[in-house]
């Protein structure tokens, strides 16, 4: 029987009655549960997991810049520890299977852990509330709660109360994309092709234009969606989030 990612990451807090969420020292969490972690410069990848007799060896890449994506890689071993140990002996992750868009039940569970360990839901929707969305909304969520801002967009996505849709492109083709459960406009079918013309992905791949954290790109419509017989082509707005290691772009797209 499967176990669920959620109900396993609530029971790690509980059983330790952890209050404070932030200050989890996840690598302590995987040496408590029988694992090892070293750091050391991966090639093209993030993590990896090795699990033989009960015991794990986790590898987190040096070369990441920032902790709190360490943490969010970390957790999702530790979520592949927890609920995959009588599946394989070994994981490895990048960024086709922490963004979410490489399909597999294994590693969108380990996703779902991290998450709920890290961002637990109850907390997550509570930070949400009466609270206007736009960017800086998900860089305060990120630091409130030592998360990475793309794990974060993700949450907030599932938990968040303004309708979002997110499109992931790397070398300047789309590889995923997620949308709130409010937001009802139709997405074409752009999985494996270009960026589209006019948006601001565009933009970053084709002249390397990079904005500021507070400037917000407005954008039509038709430019990720297609209109519905009584849809307008109205004003939306586009925030990328870049990462120079992938050559990737996260698109945040809503409107007002």
């Amino acid at each position: 029987m499967r176990k669920n990612p959620s109900l396993t990451a609530r029971s790690v807090i509980e059983e330790l009655g952890i209050e404070d969420i932030p200050s989890i020292d996840i690598a302590d969490l995987i040496v408590y549960h029988n694992g090892i972690v070293n750091e050391k410069d991966l090639k093209n990848s993030d993590g990896r997991l090795v699990m033989k007799n009960g015991k794990s060896i986790v590898t987190v890449d040096s070369k990441i810049e920032f902790p709190q994506r360490k943490r969010y890689v970390l957790a999702h071993e530790l979520g592949h520890m927890l609920l995959h140990s009588d599946h394989t002996a070994s994981f490895t992750d990048d960024d086709t299977t922490l963004e979410g868009y490489k399909k597999g039940p294994q590693e969108k569970e380990a996703n779902d852990f991290a998450a709920e360990l890290l961002m637990p839901a109850d907390k997550f929707s509570k930070a949400c509330e009466r609270k206007k969305f736009n960017p800086q909304l998900l860089f305060d969520l990120a630091n409130s709660f030592n998360t990475s801002i793309t794990s974060t967009v993700y949450r907030y996505i599932d938990l968040g109360n303004h309708p979002l849709a997110v499109f992931y492109s790397k070398q300047g083709k789309v590889q995923y994309w997620k949308k709130s459960k409010f937001m009802y406009y139709k997405i074409p079918d752009i999985n494996k092709l270009d960026v589209p013309r006019n948006s601001v992905a565009e933009e970053y791949y084709r002249f390397n234009t990079i904005y500021r954290n507070n400037d917000i790109q407005e954008i039509e419509k038709t430019t990720w969606f297609e209109l519905g017989k009584y849809d307008n082509n109205t004003p939306m707005y586009e925030y990328c989030i870049i990462t120079p290691r992938y050559n990737s772009v996260l698109s945040i797209i809503w409107e007002d």
